[in-house]
């Protein structure tokens, strides 16, 4: 195209016409088709990181079906998926992973996903992350296990300030999900039995007074489960 016709009057004045031209031409032909797709993917890559971090979900699934490798990292060593974890956004998160991002990727500071949704108390992404495979001692530098998550949120939930019953109930759904993939990873099948019967007892439940009992009860055994620690 017009590139090409470019070189081609740069080059007509000092070469006489014949067969250099023409090979330096082919030769500037390869270099700008290597050179088109870096640039575009490279675009791309930035797009998808961007994407993640404003919670479009639709331009990521789009940016990934078109085989954009979601561990590309930014300058500061941050990938879509460390964008995602932080935001708290679990669809993007699990659309990522399924793509093949990588849940132990660490970024220039040294911390991986798993550690900034622990930073920022995102429980189901937190969940979503350790099924993915996610690295449990990442989170031991910042002394933010979800143990620790747990029992920050249910004494919240204790306070009891402006939950409505449903709320409440998702909410220590949630934390029950988050703790029984914490301590499977851990090896402490006995512990996530506890849990899968804590959990049986809240889908029971029709009453705030039931939630609230079961509440305490994830309580104590996150305050036990911490101690064993």
């Amino acid at each position: 195209g017009a590139p090409l016709g470019y070189l081609h009057v740069l080059w007509q004045g000092d070469e006489p016409a014949g067969k250099i031209p023409a090979r330096r031409l082919r030769r500037a032909a390869r270099l700008h088709r290597r050179l088109g797709p870096t640039g575009k993917e490279a675009h791309a890559l930035k797009r998808l990181r961007e994407a993640a971090n404003s919670n479009d979900l639709d331009t990521v699934q789009q940016l990934l079906e078109d085989g954009i490798d979601p561990c590309a990292a930014d300058d500061k060593g941050r990938t879509a998926l460390h964008f995602a974890s932080c935001n708290g956004n679990d669809h993007i998160v699990q659309l990522l992973l399924d793509h093949g991002a990588d849940p132990n990727q660490r970024d220039g500071l040294g911390n991986t996903p798993l550690h900034l949704a622990a930073c920022t108390n995102h429980v189901p992404v937190i969940t979503t992350l350790l099924r993915g495979g996610a690295r449990v001692d990442a989170l031991d530098r910042a002394g933010r296990t979800p143990l620790h998550l747990a029992k920050s949120k249910l004494n919240i939930l204790q306070e009891g300030f402006s939950h409505s019953l449903e709320a409440v109930r998702l909410e220590v759904k949630q934390i029950i999900q988050m703790l029984r993939e914490y301590l499977d990873r851990l090896g402490r099948h006995e512990q996530k039995e506890q849990l899968d019967d804590l959990c049986s007892r809240l889908q029971m439940t029709s009453t705030k007074e039931q939630v609230d009992e079961v509440t305490d009860l994830l309580a104590s055994f996150t305050s036990l489960s911490l101690q064993m620690q």
